[in-house]
């Protein structure tokens, strides 16, 4: 009897060791929060905290490399991450926190609301974002015509509900600051952006079929989709640009944005994923489409095929392929200029015990236009990797 109490014993604590080491935090990132109205959460209260190193690695022999930012870096990473569902007692609200090297967030969801709408509060910040201005040339190089640093304040007002099964529509109106400076890579010939206000509507729709996995708590099968629709005014004055290419911010924009996260089960420890991400906006909407933290261009779509594998208890791998596809000016502004890329690359976790992960991703695409690794300077490469550790706190289920 008594062991046969120990084997049910280790079979659950088995369950609950799975459903705690490969739970879907890792991924938690400020464009999650940003992008997603509605992620499930594995516990109602916690706390992660994620530090480790980023790198790029050139991977061109040009000459003028270093000219356009590329470079060989590794630097310090992380973030903390605070969730509570809990938050408000009776009224049922919500309280999300993030700071990290890509943006500061703080959301409240109020869920007492009336016939089941939910509100929400959201105040924003991007520090340390850089912005690359710039065209390709007939050998697919990214050739930089204007560099410069900036910082983006926001602060947004909504209210949604689920309208059907599973869709979820939120609509919301914000006010968001930019303020632009001139960093060591700005040429002397290049006009930096005026600081200026804008205010605007956004509307989601989402829609989530993801299941979970009950041993594991990771995404099984389904998908996610969320949409972004923005309606922006701004009180920009002034034309910036290089001496080629000089305009000034249409008062008035519209903007599309999409977010993708498919799960297509192969077996019982083997899943294929499909995450992509694209946005379209004016061609002249010039400070948003050239941020660095993702592709370049007026229209462009980023996209990965992964194969996620479970090796056991503590082990996942996830190699990838990548595609990406943008369109954006030509160096006199007056053209589109279409451009493709590929890649790929693996994204690994080993599950050390309740509390630590460590995790290390290796990326490549054939694009020299890469997010920036640095929050001090523009630097980046074809080559991205980063490792690090990954510690959950306070875990209340």
């Amino acid at each position: 009897m008594l062991a046969k109490f120990d084997a049910v014993n280790s079979k659950s604590n088995r369950i609950l060791w799975l459903s705690v080491l490969t739970l879907p935090l890792g991924a938690q990132t400020y464009e999650d929060l940003t992008t997603f109205r509605n992620q499930p959460m594995p516990y109602s209260q916690f706390i992660q905290v994620r530090a480790g190193a980023l790198g790029s690695i050139a991977g061109v022999n040009s000459a003028d490399a270093a000219d356009s930012g590329l470079g060989d870096k590794i630097v310090a990473d992380g973030s903390v991450f605070y969730h509570d569902a809990e938050f408000g007692g009776e009224r049922k609200g919500q309280l999300d926190v993030y700071a990290g090297r890509d943006g500061v967030y703080a959301g409240v969801r109020d869920g007492d609301v009336v016939d089941g709408a939910v509100s929400r509060i959201e105040l924003k910040a991007q520090i340390w974002p850089f912005y690359r201005e710039g065209f390709y040339n007939d050998n697919q190089n990214f050739v930089p015509t204007g560099q410069y640093a900036g910082r983006d304040y926001e602060a947004y007002l909504g209210v949604g509900r689920e309208v059907a099964e599973k869709l979820f529509i939120e609509v919301g109106s914000y006010y968001r600051l930019y303020q632009f400076s001139t960093d060591d890579a700005t040429s002397s010939t290049y006009t930096v952006p005026d600081d200026y206000n804008a205010y605007g509507f956004r509307s989601y729709i989402e829609q989530r079929t993801t299941q979970l996995d009950r041993r594991s708590g990771l995404p099984l099968e389904g998908f996610c989709i969320s949409l972004i629709i923005e309606n922006e005014w701004n009180d920009s004055v002034g034309q910036f640009g290089s001496e080629l290419f000089l305009s000034d911010l249409p008062k008035n924009v519209y903007r599309g944005r999409a977010r993708l996260e498919w799960f297509i089960p192969q077996s019982t420890d083997c899943t294929w994923e499909v995450f992509a991400t694209g946005i379209m906006v004016d061609d002249k909407d010039r400070v948003v489409e050239y941020e660095t933290q993702h592709l370049q261009g007026s229209r462009w779509l980023d996209a990965q095929l992964r194969f996620r594998i479970l090796f056991g208890d503590s082990v996942s791998l996830a190699p990838f392929v990548q595609g990406q596809y943008t369109s954006i000016l030509t160096e006199n502004g007056l053209n589109t200029d279409e451009q493709f890329f590929y890649g790929g690359g693996c994204d690994a976790w080993l599950h050390l015990s309740d509390m630590f992960s460590v995790n290390a991703w290796y990326s490549y695409v054939n694009n020299e236009s890469r997010p920036s690794v640095s929050i001090f300077e523009d630097i980046h490469g074809e080559h991205m990797f980063y490792a690090g550790l990954v510690a959950r706190f306070g875990a209340k289920r």
